[in-house]
């Protein structure tokens, strides 16, 4: 994710005054400081501040192999930015009627646009775009965060982001804003607003993780609607899940509130996951962070109403996590959702994966081995089978920003992830992935995405971020002294889709080993048949 754009390069925004960044710190980051990796800690809630807060951060400070499964052929690894200075979490979607096209986004830490990515050849070469930065009102914001991606049957391309408005170098407001391009980024529509708040930093309110979904079923009833969901902290002890829907290709969007409000009262929420079934059913899953949950609530009305939410499973983690590769920004933990849409045997199953600590019968210890974990619902999330394990490493490693796609040509449950297995220190990461045939019962071998590791750790400022927080010296000390942007890494989230047996992850990427060169990497992955 990210924050204000403040860099060398740019004019847009000047760099942040030593007394803006002490008052910062004072007012804002002692809530953010973890227990030291390896404590058991009793988890308070942590969600105090955006997890976008550290693109400001970063532009404040200047500038062993599973072996290969028999199942699936991965092909070159591809750089989608291709461009210099670091970028990191993304999403990609595909066209279902034109699965050659794709199209994916990134964050950009050094600039103040959200960067879109377009493939008409099936992944093989990409072009780039940037965002505007203006809504449909005039609004001239800041810089962008959070991308999210969505194409539906009409081929239309559809970009979620949260754009910031900062004066003075301090936060003063945010909006959720729908783009779309019909012409591989070379035009884009007005920035549709879901909700605009420009007083937001006054009231310590903020909006973070806007996910979209589009109805890509040729028979719904609900075709080509366009869902967005996201969660909003409201300044008063408690946050809420906040869900958008268009009926008109985009053009407009209504919002409503779809989180039990009863049942969580005071609590807050990360990471809500929309993903939309075969007959246009609307299922959306989030982490509950004070209740220690992931919860999902459903709509069977085109997303018009939802139901009571349900819980899928405890968690032990309760909101993020320091593991080594991560240990500065902090590994978040969220559900990933999607639903079988294909016509087999396993049609309207709904599936979930996410990141939790890989030691169930201990409490919370921070920066402790994580796994990937999995269920399956067949009665729209009411209840879920028991969670398994997809990761099938036997070292002590870690696995978390996983993403799920289910292929609704043929109904496999495919599954992407970062992993620490080829380094013994767990701070080296590549990317795996393994796929299921037969609705979730078992998983595939892991096989190893990427043909190098990266590393974004930097152990000399980790170890001073642990010590004093995020102090105006901390932060030149690493920005001096760390070759990774040490304040981002990998940002929050990777993606993934498939479809017609091929899949593609996107994922973060320094395998140069340059400085400050986080890129954007995409593979095909192709089932052998």
């Amino acid at each position: 994710m990210a924050s204000p754009v403040i860099a060398d390069r740019f004019n847009s925004i000047s760099m942040l005054p030593l007394v803006f960044l002490v008052l910062v710190v004072l007012l804002i980051l002692p809530a953010m400081i973890p227990v030291r990796s390896g404590q058991t800690a009793t988890q308070t809630t942590p969600y105090t501040e955006a997890r976008w807060m550290n693109k400001l951060r970063a532009q404040t400070a200047g500038t062993s192999d599973g072996g290969p499964s028999s199942a699936v052929t991965v092909l070159n690894n591809v750089d989608v930015s291709n461009e210099p200075r670091p970028q990191s979490e993304t999403f990609v979607a595909v066209n279902s009627l034109n699965p050659k096209v794709l199209a994916a986004a990134s964050n950009e830490i050094f600039r103040n646009p959200q960067r879109t990515y377009f493939s008409t050849d099936g992944g093989l070469k990409w072009t780039g775009a940037d965002q505007p930065l203006v809504d449909e009102e005039g609004t001239q914001w800041s810089f962008a965060s959070d991308p999210g991606v969505a194409i539906d049957t009409q081929g239309t391309i559809f970009f979620s982001q949260l754009l910031i408005a900062s004066q003075d170098n301090n936060f003063k407001g945010d909006a959720m804003i729908v783009n779309s391009t019909d012409d591989g980024g070379a035009t884009f529509s007005p920035g549709r607003i879901l909700k605009k708040d420009l007083n937001a930093g006054a009231l310590g309110r903020f909006e973070d993780k806007p996910f979209i979904a589009a109805d890509t079923n040729l028979n719904s009833p609900f075709r080509d609607n366009v869902y967005v969901s996201w969660d909003t902290v409201q300044g008063n002890g408690t946050g809420k899940v906040d869900f958008a829907r268009s009926t008109d290709h985009g053009v407009t969007f209504s919002v409503q509130r779809i989180d039990d409000t009863g049942s969580t009262k005071g609590a807050f929420e990360i990471g809500a996951d929309p993903a939309v079934g075969p007959n246009g059913e609307v299922y959306d899953a989030w982490l509950d962070i004070k209740n220690s949950r992931l919860q999902i609530d459903r709509s069977f009305d085109g997303g018009v109403t939802f139901g009571q939410d349900s819980t899928i499973t405890p968690m032990i983690i309760r909101f993020d996590t320091g593991i080594p590769s991560i240990r500065a920004r902090r590994a978040l933990v969220y559900p990933s959702i999607d639903v079988d849409r294909s016509d087999g045997p396993h049609r309207g199953r709904l599936y979930c994966s996410w990141t939790d600590q890989a030691d169930q019968s201990s409490p919370f210890v921070d920066g402790a081995e994580t796994d990937i974990f999995f269920a399956f619902s067949d009665n729209g999330g009411l209840t879920w089978s028991s969670p398994i394990r997809i990761a099938d490493d036997a070292v002590n490693a870690d696995q978390f920003y996983q993403w799920l796609s289910v292929d609704p040509t043929d109904g496999s449950v495919n599954v992407s992830f970062y992993d620490t297995r080829n380094d013994s220190a767990r701070r080296m990461t590549d990317v795996y992935f393994t796929r299921s045939i037969d609705g979730g019962a078992t998983f595939s071998s892991n096989v190893r995405v990427t043909t190098a590791s990266t590393d974004e750790s930097c152990p000399p400022c980790e170890a001073l971020l642990y010590q004093t927080g995020f102090t105006s010296s901390t932060v030149r000390f690493c920005r001096q002294n760390c070759d990774s942007e040490i304040f981002n890494q990998y940002g929050d989230y990777t993606g993934l889709v498939s479809f017609a047996g091929l899949s593609h992850p996107v994922w973060t990427d320094r395998r140069s080993g340059e400085r400050l060169n986080e890129e954007i990497f995409t593979a095909t992955i192709k089932v052998r048949k």
